[in-house]
């Protein structure tokens, strides 16, 4: 019994670690390379499968930037890949494509893992209605069938220095709500932030190594606010994706669930 017993809770250890897939977000990596690579040490500890960068990832988007970048990240990127959002500081556009291999040599695309499909935006690019990038958008996520999370520098809602400048609040939450979208999650800010906006989630994670910013306007839509350098960490179940906000420190700024059934 007490041999049975062991070998139920190996069981569940097994399961824990290898059976409950583990996705990295983080993002405003920039000009930091100390916090850089404590987020990237921070990140590994928990061994995830896949991992997605909110943009911002160096000061100038120069090659040999990015040169640094990757060394940076080579304990990360030794366990899992790492998809990126262009953000502004990006400058050089073919450069940041050819860097990371993007599928068809486009600055948005879409990955899918363990039955969730990301879409990565580029909203550097023409998003507004009209635009290519949107009419991709729009079949990206009429031809999914799967939980559908999307990825994209420019934060729709915001309550850091920026706000929403580019004013993607305009059109982009009717379709995110129409079409099922479960959460936006933004960098550009550097900050946490999580928002909820007619029951979806808005979530900016841009702590990680860029200078932290003074608050901007308060968004009527924010739950939680952190002024620090920060990491999210979510956890695939059967049913929910699960998400924990951490600094540097281990200590949680946030967490909440997701829901996966449509």
């Amino acid at each position: 019994m007490r041999r049975n017993s062991v070998v139920l809770l190996l069981l569940i250890w097994l399961c824990s670690e290898f059976l409950c897939a583990k996705i990295a977000i983080y993002g405003d990596t920039r000009t930091n390379h100390e916090v850089h690579a404590r987020i990237i040490s921070e990140i590994a500890n928990h061994r995830p499968s896949i991992a997605f960068h909110t943009g911002d990832l160096v000061q100038r988007g120069t090659a040999a930037e990015y040169d640094c970048w990757f060394e940076i990240s080579a304990p990360l990127l030794e366990l899992c890949p790492i998809w990126p959002a262009k953000g502004n500081h990006e400058r050089i556009r073919d450069i940041f494509i050819s860097r990371f291999h993007l599928p068809d040599a486009r600055s948005y695309y879409n990955v899918e893992h363990d039955s969730i499909r990301w879409i990565i935006l580029d909203s550097t690019l023409e998003l507004n209605p009209g635009s290519e990038q949107y009419s991709w958008l729009v079949q990206q996520l009429n031809s999914s069938s799967l939980p559908v999370i999307v990825i994209m520098h420019h934060p729709i809602f915001s309550s850091g220095e920026h706000g929403s400048e580019l004013g993607l609040d305009l059109y982009l939450p009717e379709l995110f709500e129409r079409t099922g979208v479960l959460a936006v999650i933004s960098g550009h800010e550097h900050q946490y932030e999580h928002l909820i906006y007619n029951g979806s989630h808005y979530l900016i994670s841009g702590g990680g190594g860029a200078p932290i910013r003074e608050y901007g306007e308060p968004s009527p839509y924010s739950r939680v606010l952190a002024k620090q350098h920060h990491y999210i960490i979510a956890e695939r179940s059967t049913e929910a994706l699960s998400f924990t906000v951490f600094d540097l420190d281990g200590a949680i700024l946030d967490s909440f669930s997701i829901s996966l059934v449509r």
